[in-house]
């Protein structure tokens, strides 16, 4: 496993023909199946009917806490074989849409409170009241104690009770409902010494105090829910730091953390500890409805496959200055959940040109979304690479479960998940992230996901902070079949306010830095992430890397991330990957 520092014997490259036996390098996936990668808490059915609760996103937060508390009783009551209608929360966006559609029947469009009250009888020949479900409220006080919503979230799958802020209280207590448990003086410390022995610790909802989301999620499989800041956006009014420590240590080994935190730090001060004790964080706070959008996920898998490019198809003996761009964050769940992903970053015209590359969080996707997924995998344009994003959540590489004794453990088992997505989805390209890029814990956990896949071809690592920070160094890892899998260190980065001397910034000052350090007179190879939260002059993702491929030299040539992968095994193991083509047509 060392740099790849010169190109194997430059005479022209010959490809050798197939084998007799050689095998079409399009069908070279596994079939859709469970392959036991699944690890997300399951919804098990998809409800044949379900009521649509309306008007959670124009009210404020003590209207959204008490929908999403809701849904999350009721969708909690359907997975456990308590009812036959679920609640979905009416969200105006085309990929909740594409969700809903592939559920049965709505029952009605009702706001939470008609929900609570109404009786509404026979419903396609079920008996179905919610109230029946519902056994009181949690009181809290968002205004005096931002936590007690936290506590109530927890305390309402233990009670079976909506949450209501003491501003609804008087018109939730109209309806019938009674108190079941008062969480206006109670913390977050509270909840785990009450709760923790009734909460399944096969996942975890991180939130800061003040939002209402995920609740449906937390609810409904009885997860216990946590805030880092006190106070929401600063430190200062105290961090549940050591209980975020315990609640991780009690946590199922390499399970999903979902949501987000923010504040006076950075986010690897709650993502570092997420990955050291060996869980993988979801970045999806401001996403929704997922105990129905996951339905039976395991059954509905995508049957799209990602486009790829057949490495026989690839001039071998062209030189010049490759480079490929490929899209940041795509481990972002809410994000590309949202219809402006797909609009302004995904279908941009310029994506082709570019043969723009895109990381997606296609373990969770397939998990949590698999309508979503599908419609991705078949919006993605010949030419372009679709890549797996950090391997089923964000965690960094070289950290990951060293606050255990269980790494190479859970290195094994994420491996062996992320394999089977991606030969089943026909991903060739793994992109993972680390503290520091080729130090010697991340070389093990990038061994650890090529001996998982022989379907592997190549692993783009992008380090923490600056993501330029393996300068574009390549290191090898040998698959189980002998074969030397090239893990590929981003050297530039289009991003703002990124320093020049690291290789980033702007299309123009990218350009020039690529001019100037990529050799014109033989061939090179480097990777280029493309920042989605830097606008250059309004352009973005594929839009932002034309531009500064209009700014290079003529040696220079964007290939997809895919085609660069093989360029560079055959530039630096041209007899393997010889070898390796003479098996494929």
């Amino acid at each position: 496993m060392v740099g790849a520092c010169r190109h194997d014997d430059g005479g022209e490259i010959i490809l050798p023909p197939s084998s007799s036996e050689a095998v079409h390098y399009s069908d070279l996936y596994d079939p859709v199946q469970d392959d036991g990668q699944f690890y997300m808490p399951e919804f098990p059915r998809i409800p044949s009917l379900y009521w649509n609760c309306v008007g959670m996103k124009d009210e404020g937060l003590s209207y959204q806490l008490l929908c999403e508390s809701l849904a999350g009783i009721v969708n909690g009551a359907f997975k456990e074989n308590r009812s036959d209608i679920a609640i979905w929360l009416d969200i105006d966006s085309d990929s909740y849409s594409r969700a809903k559609a592939s559920l049965g029947k709505e029952v009605g469009r009702q706001s939470a409170y008609e929900l609570l009250s109404g009786n509404y009888g026979p419903v396609d020949g079920t008996e179905v009241q919610v109230k029946d479900l519902i056994k009181g409220y949690v009181l809290v006080d968002v205004a005096t104690n931002p936590e007690s919503a936290v506590v109530a979230s927890v305390a309402a799958h233990v009670y079976q009770s909506v949450i209501v802020d003491v501003t609804l209280q008087d018109r939730i207590s109209s309806i019938g409902l009674s108190m079941l448990y008062d969480a206006r003086g109670k913390s977050t410390q509270d909840a785990w010494s009450e709760f923790k022995d009734k909460c399944s610790n096969s996942s975890l909802v991180i939130m800061p105090v003040g939002t209402a989301e995920l609740r449906n999620y937390s609810i409904c499989n009885r997860l216990f829910t946590i805030n880092l800041n006190k106070q929401r956006g600063t430190t200062s009014g105290g961090m549940n730091s050591k209980l975020f420590d315990e609640v991780l240590s009690w946590l199922a080994p390499n399970s999903p953390v979902l949501g987000w935190e923010s504040g006076e730090f950075g986010e690897d001060e709650f993502v570092g500890k997420v990955s050291r004790y060996g869980h993988l964080m979801l970045a999806a706070d401001w996403s929704y409805n997922h105990p129905l959008t996951s339905a039976l996920a395991r059954n509905r898998q995508p049957s799209a496959l990602s486009p790829v490019i057949n490495p026989r198809d690839i001039d071998y003996n062209e030189k010049k200055n490759f480079v490929s761009f490929f899209l940041s964050d795509g481990d972002n769940y809410q994000w590309v959940m949202g219809d402006g992903f797909v609009n302004d970053f995904y279908l941009l015209r310029s994506r082709s040109e570019v043969k723009m590359s895109y990381g997606l969080a296609a373990q969770a996707l397939s998990e949590l979304s698999p309508d979503r997924y599908s419609q991705l995998l078949g919006l993605c344009a010949e030419g372009n690479t679709l890549m797996e994003t950090f391997g089923g959540g964000y965690f960094y590489a070289d950290t990951y479960a060293l606050n255990t004794d269980r790494r190479k453990e859970s290195l094994s088992v994420i491996a062996g998940r992320t394999a089977a997505h991606m030969r089943q989805h026909r991903l060739k390209v793994l992109q993972l992230t680390s503290w520091r890029a080729f130090s010697q814990d991340a070389m093990e956990a990038y061994q650890a996901f090529v001996d998982a896949n022989d379907q592997l071809e190549g692993i783009v690592v992008i380090q923490y902070s600056p993501y330029t920070g393996g300068n574009g160094e390549i290191r090898w890892c040998t698959n189980k079949r002998g074969y030397d899998i090239p893990v590929v260190s981003v050297k530039y980065s289009l991003w703002n306010g990124l320093p020049t001397d690291v290789g980033g910034g702007n299309p123009q000052q990218v350009a020039k830095t690529m001019s100037t350090q990529e050799p014109s007179m033989e061939p090179s190879f480097s990777v280029c992430c493309v920042h989605a939260w830097s606008a250059f002059a309004g352009l973005r993702s594929s839009d932002a890397a034309l531009s500064c491929i209009e700014q290079l030299p003529d040696s220079f040539e964007a290939v997809s991330t895919h085609e660069i992968i093989w360029r560079i095994r055959m530039a630096f193991r041209k007899e393997q990957t010889l070898k390796y083509l003479s098996a494929i047509q």
